[in-house]
Protein backbone atom coordinates (compact mmCIF):
# COMPACT_ATOMS: atom_id res chain seq x y z
CA UNK A 1 0.00 0.00 0.00
CA UNK A 2 1.45 3.52 -0.88
CA UNK A 3 1.20 5.84 1.54
CA UNK A 4 -0.65 8.50 2.10
CA UNK A 5 1.46 11.27 1.23
CA UNK A 6 0.68 19.61 -0.75
CA UNK A 7 -2.45 21.78 -2.13
CA UNK A 8 -2.63 23.50 1.14
CA UNK A 9 1.13 24.17 1.01
CA UNK A 10 0.70 25.67 -2.62
CA UNK A 11 -2.02 28.16 -0.78
CA UNK A 12 0.34 28.75 2.15
CA UNK A 13 3.08 29.69 -0.01
CA UNK A 14 1.46 32.12 -2.09
CA UNK A 15 -0.56 34.25 0.79
CA UNK A 16 2.61 34.12 3.23
CA UNK A 17 5.63 32.59 1.50
CA UNK A 18 7.55 35.79 2.35
CA UNK A 19 6.98 34.44 5.98
CA UNK A 20 8.29 31.21 5.34
CA UNK A 21 11.47 32.19 3.74
CA UNK A 22 11.83 34.76 6.50
CA UNK A 23 11.82 31.79 8.70
CA UNK A 24 14.82 29.73 6.45
CA UNK A 25 17.00 33.21 6.54
CA UNK A 26 16.96 33.47 2.99
CA UNK A 27 15.61 36.80 1.28
CA UNK A 28 12.31 37.80 0.13
CA UNK A 29 12.02 38.55 -3.48
CA UNK A 30 10.02 40.74 -4.75
CA UNK A 31 8.95 43.31 -7.32
CA UNK A 32 8.77 47.23 -5.67
CA UNK A 33 5.68 47.68 -4.66
CA UNK A 34 4.48 44.21 -4.28
CA UNK A 35 3.45 44.24 -0.29
CA UNK A 36 4.94 41.56 1.82
CA UNK A 37 3.39 38.62 3.53
CA UNK A 38 3.50 40.32 6.53
CA UNK A 39 1.21 43.30 4.91
CA UNK A 40 -1.14 40.80 4.09
CA UNK A 41 -4.69 41.99 5.18
CA UNK A 42 -7.74 39.07 4.53
CA UNK A 43 -10.77 41.31 3.16
CA UNK A 44 -13.57 41.68 5.41
CA UNK A 45 -15.53 38.66 6.57
CA UNK A 46 -11.98 36.29 5.97
CA UNK A 47 -10.24 34.85 8.47
CA UNK A 48 -7.34 32.80 7.03
CA UNK A 49 -5.69 30.22 9.71
CA UNK A 50 -2.50 28.78 8.85
CA UNK A 51 -2.83 24.44 9.76
CA UNK A 52 0.94 23.17 8.52
CA UNK A 53 4.05 24.31 6.62
CA UNK A 54 6.48 22.62 4.73
CA UNK A 55 9.65 23.76 2.27
CA UNK A 56 9.92 20.45 -0.56
CA UNK A 57 13.34 20.23 -1.72
CA UNK A 58 11.74 18.15 -4.65
CA UNK A 59 8.40 17.24 -5.67
CA UNK A 60 6.92 14.06 -8.20
CA UNK A 61 6.98 14.72 -11.58
CA UNK A 62 3.59 15.43 -13.22
CA UNK A 63 1.08 13.77 -13.30
CA UNK A 64 0.43 13.20 -10.30
CA UNK A 65 -2.77 12.50 -7.55
CA UNK A 66 -3.00 15.13 -4.77
CA UNK A 67 -4.75 14.47 -2.05
CA UNK A 68 -6.27 15.81 1.56
CA UNK A 69 -6.91 12.91 3.62
CA UNK A 70 -7.75 12.37 7.72
CA UNK A 71 -5.83 10.08 8.97
CA UNK A 72 -6.70 7.94 12.13
CA UNK A 73 -4.15 5.88 14.33
CA UNK A 74 -5.54 3.99 16.85
CA UNK A 75 -3.67 4.06 20.40
CA UNK A 76 -0.69 1.11 19.44
CA UNK A 77 -1.12 1.61 16.13
CA UNK A 78 1.79 1.58 13.76
CA UNK A 79 2.40 2.38 10.50
CA UNK A 80 5.11 1.61 8.22
CA UNK A 81 6.67 3.94 5.98
CA UNK A 82 8.33 2.22 2.75
CA UNK A 83 11.22 3.26 1.32
CA UNK A 84 9.51 2.69 -2.15
CA UNK A 85 6.91 5.11 -2.26
CA UNK A 86 8.12 8.32 -3.77
CA UNK A 87 4.92 10.54 -2.79
CA UNK A 88 5.63 13.41 -0.50
CA UNK A 89 3.05 13.96 2.30
CA UNK A 90 2.44 17.51 4.73
CA UNK A 91 0.98 16.50 8.01
CA UNK A 92 -0.87 18.29 10.81
CA UNK A 93 -1.87 16.64 13.96
CA UNK A 94 -5.71 17.70 14.87
CA UNK A 95 -5.11 15.79 18.11
CA UNK A 96 -3.63 13.01 19.93
CA UNK A 97 0.43 12.81 19.37
CA UNK A 98 1.77 10.87 16.47
CA UNK A 99 5.40 9.68 17.20
CA UNK A 100 7.46 8.90 14.58
CA UNK A 101 11.08 8.02 13.53
CA UNK A 102 12.42 8.06 9.73
CA UNK A 103 15.74 7.73 7.98
CA UNK A 104 16.15 11.45 6.61
CA UNK A 105 16.28 14.95 8.20
CA UNK A 106 12.54 16.17 9.21
CA UNK A 107 11.87 19.64 9.62
CA UNK A 108 9.28 19.76 12.27
CA UNK A 109 6.58 23.22 12.96
CA UNK A 110 5.32 23.40 16.47
CA UNK A 111 1.94 24.84 17.19
CA UNK A 112 3.33 27.42 18.43
CA UNK A 113 4.47 29.10 15.61
CA UNK A 114 1.15 29.34 14.30
CA UNK A 115 -0.55 30.65 17.70
CA UNK A 116 1.96 33.62 16.81
CA UNK A 117 1.84 33.92 13.38
CA UNK A 118 -2.51 33.93 14.37
CA UNK A 119 -2.12 36.41 16.65
CA UNK A 120 -2.95 40.32 15.24
CA UNK A 121 -0.30 42.62 15.39
CA UNK A 122 2.41 39.87 16.38
CA UNK A 123 6.04 40.81 15.85
CA UNK A 124 7.05 38.87 12.75
CA UNK A 125 10.50 38.46 14.23
CA UNK A 126 9.53 36.70 17.20
CA UNK A 127 7.95 33.78 15.51
CA UNK A 128 9.32 30.64 16.78
CA UNK A 129 11.96 29.22 13.63
CA UNK A 130 10.45 25.42 12.58
CA UNK A 131 12.84 22.24 14.35
CA UNK A 132 15.19 20.69 12.74
CA UNK A 133 15.07 16.78 13.72
CA UNK A 134 18.30 14.66 13.10
CA UNK A 135 17.49 11.56 10.49
CA UNK A 136 17.07 8.58 12.80
CA UNK A 137 15.88 10.43 15.61
CA UNK A 138 12.38 9.43 17.63
CA UNK A 139 9.86 12.83 17.32
CA UNK A 140 6.34 13.40 18.46
CA UNK A 141 3.85 15.52 17.02
CA UNK A 142 1.87 16.79 18.90
CA UNK A 143 -2.04 18.96 18.55
CA UNK A 144 -1.23 21.88 16.20
CA UNK A 145 2.15 20.69 15.19
CA UNK A 146 3.15 19.64 11.42
CA UNK A 147 5.97 18.30 9.06
CA UNK A 148 6.85 17.56 5.68
CA UNK A 149 7.99 14.11 5.12
CA UNK A 150 9.86 13.71 1.91
CA UNK A 151 8.95 10.70 -0.70
CA UNK A 152 11.27 7.56 -0.44
CA UNK A 153 11.89 7.42 2.76
CA UNK A 154 12.02 4.81 5.18
CA UNK A 155 10.21 4.74 9.30
CA UNK A 156 7.61 4.50 10.53
CA UNK A 157 4.87 6.68 13.00
CA UNK A 158 2.93 5.19 15.35
CA UNK A 159 0.21 6.07 18.49
CA UNK A 160 1.71 5.59 22.03
CA UNK A 161 -0.60 7.08 23.55
CA UNK A 162 -3.90 6.11 24.83
CA UNK A 163 -6.70 7.63 22.77
CA UNK A 164 -6.97 7.80 18.78
CA UNK A 165 -4.51 10.27 16.65
CA UNK A 166 -6.50 12.16 13.97
CA UNK A 167 -3.99 13.91 11.74
CA UNK A 168 -4.70 15.62 8.85
CA UNK A 169 -2.45 14.72 5.66
CA UNK A 170 -1.89 16.62 2.33
CA UNK A 171 -0.21 14.51 -0.31
CA UNK A 172 1.52 14.48 -3.86
CA UNK A 173 1.45 11.31 -5.49
CA UNK A 174 3.39 10.64 -8.98
CA UNK A 175 0.91 8.80 -11.22
CA UNK A 176 2.16 6.37 -14.17
CA UNK A 177 5.56 5.38 -12.66
CA UNK A 178 6.79 9.62 -12.45
CA UNK A 179 9.38 9.63 -10.34
CA UNK A 180 10.92 12.50 -7.73
CA UNK A 181 12.27 15.75 -9.44
CA UNK A 182 15.61 17.41 -9.54
CA UNK A 183 16.07 19.20 -6.00
CA UNK A 184 15.83 22.65 -6.03
CA UNK A 185 18.74 24.52 -5.80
Amino acid sequence: MRRVSVLLSILVTILIGGVAAGWAGSPTLAQEGTPSAEDFVAPEGITFVPVAFGTADELPAAPAEIGVVRFVVEPGAVFPIDASDPSVTLVSVESGALTSQVDVAITVTRAATYTAFATPDADMSAIPPPEEIAADTEFTLEVGDSAYYPGSISGEVRNDGQEPTVVLLVFIDPLDGGTMGTPAP
